[in-house]
């Protein structure tokens, strides 16, 4: 996973390796065990749209994005989340522990 901020100023990739709901050797993600136990309860959150910004999803300013790849139970993965609208600032939150948390101006 690589975590891109601000206008790439800031940029940084971790590799998480679950078996189960803990994360096992070759993980260097800080908070490992919680993003594995997050993805074994819900892994359909790898499935994201990211929702445009509307009436709906009023646009905020923080310029965010991590792109995941990968495989989980058998599957590849590649997705990327945002955090330029309310909608997609929710969904981030969900996965904190696998996107990692973000200072909020």
């Amino acid at each position: 996973m690589t975590t891109l901020s601000g206008n790439a100023g800031q940029q940084s990739t971790h590799r998480l390796v679950c078996v189960g709901t803990s994360a096992v050797e070759g993980t260097d993600l800080p908070d490992g065990d919680d993003a594995c136990k997050v993805l074994d309860r819900q892994p359909n959150l790898l499935e994201y749209e990211p929702a445009e910004t509307s009436e709906d999803c009023e646009g905020v300013s923080q310029a965010n994005i991590a792109d995941v790849f990968g495989e989980i139970n058998g599957t590849s993965v590649r997705t990327s989340f945002r955090r330029d609208n309310e909608c997609n600032v929710k969904t981030w939150k969900k996965l904190e522990s696998l996107l990692g948390t973000v200072q909020e101006k």
